[in-house]
This record gives structure tokens, sequence and C-alpha cells, in this order.
């Protein structure tokens, strides 16, 4: 038997899938018109920083600490270690050059300048008895070179008289052969003697010179085995007041090590520490300035020094015109220039570029509605933004944090 079916059911799935694919066609409908709407954000003046866009001589400089230091400090180390014998003056005492400051003692340092200056004289003197010698041994050739000539002179001479003896029948053939052979061996004798004598003075051109050259290299190390002993006692190099000493009597002192320092306090430079990142733009000549006592003074950079340690590197500064009344290790807040000053579009800086990157801001009209506009920021100081494009002078900007304005596309300010 055929039974009827209920069409209730599938006529309620029917309406539960419609009722679905209207609720999406609706939301859909609403978010696309969302993203036509204008987001708008309601803030309290109070709330809010605003500052003008402004045309000027823009300065790109950077804020540096600076430390008041000598101009020329001198450091005091020890050449030659030893114990501290006598202390001849006293921490902060103004010292003239060639002043001596510390005396110490090195026994074996005494012993070893002794030995070595005996060995040294030891060999200075066998070098004199060797120069000594060929002296002698010049001297020696030569006057046997004297006597051999005045033999072959007489030689000669009778070997003249010889010839007209033999003439004459009144010389025995022999006795003539002998002498002829004996001044023919004679002069050979003298050729042979004359050689001597050239080489002689040959080789003791060359033996003196190395032989003085060696008597003052021999002088030179005993003048430095002296001033070695002399630099046992310490003294000072430079004019200045020395500071540093902490010493005591019976102290031992290695070689190298810090003795004291001597600062010439008769002007003063300014230290100061740059970040790593400005090494390239920093050299010789930039100027700077700081305020002491409600004036401004001028200061120029005269050295960097290229180290770089925990990511920073150093610059002496000297005062330029008037110099103020400063004292050592005094600091200041120097602004330091990195190019010369040009007309520039202005936007005092604030905490917007955190939120933003410069990349845009919040420009506010005449009835306090502000609205996004794309800019592009250059250079900037501790005070200032260079602005490229997106402003004029008179723009007012929002320069306080963005990050309460969930990204609105319109500020009203109440």
């Amino acid at each position: 038997m055929d039974r009827a079916l209920d069409p209730r059911p599938a006529r309620r799935k029917r309406l539960i899938a419609l009722g679905c694919i209207v609720g999406a066609v609706l939301l859909l409908a609403i978010l696309w018109a969302g993203s036509f709407t204008t987001k708008r954000v309601r803030v309290e003046a109070a709330k809010v920083t605003l500052a003008t866009v402004q045309q000027g001589l823009f300065k790109e400089f950077i804020p540096v600490t600076g430390t008041v230091q000598p101009i020329q400090t001198v450091f005091l180390d020890a050449l030659e270690g030893g114990t501290v014998k006598r202390r001849f003056v006293e921490d902060g005492t103004h010292v003239k050059a060639g002043e001596p400051i510390l005396e110490l003692s090195n026994p074996q340092l005494h012993m070893d300048a002794i030995n070595r200056e005996a060995q040294l004289l030891d060999q200075q003197n066998n070098l004199r008895n060797t120069r000594l010698a060929m002296d002698q041994q010049t001297t020696r050739l030569k006057d046997d070179l004297l006597n051999l000539d005045k033999d072959l002179k007489r030689l000669e001479r009778d070997g003249r008289v010889d010839e007209r003896l033999m003439r004459d029948s009144l010389l025995a053939s022999n006795t003539y052969l002998s002498n002829v052979e004996n001044l023919a061996y004679m002069r050979e004798k003298r050729k042979l003697l004359a050689a001597n004598v050239r080489s002689d003075s040959i080789f003791r051109q060359s033996q003196v010179g190395s032989i003085t050259t060696n008597l003052a290299l021999i002088d030179q190390n005993l003048r430095f085995l002296r001033e070695n002993l002399q630099n046992l006692v310490i003294k000072a190099p430079i004019d200045g007041q020395l500071s540093g000493l902490n010493v005591e009597l019976g102290q031992t002192k290695q070689r190298g090590e810090r003795i004291a320092q001597i600062d010439v306090l008769e002007s003063f430079k300014v230290r100061a520490r740059i970040p790593e990142h400005y090494v390239s733009r920093v050299s010789i000549g930039l100027h700077g300035s700081f305020i002491q006592g409600g004036r401004e003074f001028s200061v120029e950079v005269f050295k960097v020094y290229p180290e770089v340690s925990n990511g920073e590197f150093d610059v002496d500064l000297r005062f330029v015109g008037e110099k103020p009344d400063v004292r050592r290790g005094q600091t200041f807040q120097v602004r330091l220039q990195l190019s010369e000053d040009m007309q520039a579009v202005m936007l005092p800086r604030g905490p917007f570029f955190q939120d933003s990157g410069g990349q845009w801001v919040y420009v506010v009209d005449a009835e306090g509605t502000g609205t996004k506009r794309t800019v592009s920021l250059g250079r900037q100081n501790p005070d200032m933004y260079e602005v490229i494009e997106g402003l004029e002078p008179g723009d007012r900007v929002i320069t306080s944090r963005y990050d309460a304005f969930n990204n609105a596309d319109e500020i009203i300010i109440q």
C-alpha cells in the first residue's frame, strides 16, 4: 500500500539554503560599501601635537658629548724595571723638562752593564791593536822598499864602474857576471816588494774603514749602556703638571709599566666620541658649537682617530676664536655640523616618524581636519627633518604618535 510523503523537511532545507545565500550577499554588500567609506577618527586637541612646516636655513649636525682634556699629554713609562729607590716630587707638582721624578734601583742591570762594557772595551782594544799592527806592517814594508832602492842605486853605480874596468881588462869576467846577476835579482826583488806595498795599501784601506766603523759602533754601544743605566732615573720630558704618580718606596715596577703622566695645561682641547656610521662624513676642519654660561663658543675638528671601538670613534676639537673658562674633565654637549647651511623646507621632528617611517603624515586644514599625505623626507638633525617633497611652508602637520589613529583616513580634531 502506497504512503504519502511529507514535503515539509525538503521545503525547510531549501529555505535555510536560501537564507544563507541571502546573508552572504548582504555581508559582501556591506563590505563592498565599506570599502568606499572614509575612515574617520575623532580626537581631542590636547592629545595631539601640531607643528608648522617652515622655510629656513637647514643645519645638518649631530649632538656629541665632549670632554675637556689638556692640549698635550705625555705618558711616563718605566724604560727599565726596578725597585723604587727615591721619589723626587709629589703628584700634582708642576715640573720642568729634565727634572728628575723617580729613581729605580736594579743591581742586576748594573752587573749586566759592567760585563757588557768589559766585553766591548776588550773588542775595542783588539781592534785598535789590529790597526796598530797593520800600521807597523805598512811602515816596515815601506822601510824595506827604501833600503832596497838604496842598495839598487849602489849596485847600478858599481855596475857602471865594472863596465869601464871590464873594457880595460882590469876586472875578472866571473866577478863582472856575478855583479850583473845580483843587479838583475835586486831589480826583480824591488818589483815584488813594490807589489806587496800596493797590495798592503789596498788591504789596509778596506780594513781601516771596517775597523773605524766597528770602533764607532762600540763607542755607540758604550754610550747606550751608560744611557740605559740613566733610564733608572725617570725625568720629565716636557714642562707640565705631573699627575697619576702613585708609587711608594720599595715598590717594584716592571719594564714598560705606566708611572705617571704630564699634562700641558697652557691650553685645552675637547675629546668627543661619535657613532661609527658618521666616520666617512667627519673630517678635519668641521666646525661645531656649544653653550656655556649662556654664551655660544665655536670649536673645530683638528684630529680624527680612525680606530673604532664599541661602535664609536674619537675626534679632537680645538677652540676657535674666544676661549671659554674651562677645567679638565668638564663636559659639553657639542653640536657638530656635518654640512654647510642651506635653504630648505623643514618639518619639526616628532614621534610620528616611528609609525609612518617618514613616508606619510597627517596634514591639518583650517577646519581642524587632518588628512593623509605622502611625503619625502631627506636629511635630519635633532630638531628638524628636511622636506624634499609633499609639504609646503605653512602646512600644519600632526607630529605626535599615529598608533592610536588605527590608520584612519581623516583625523577630526575636536
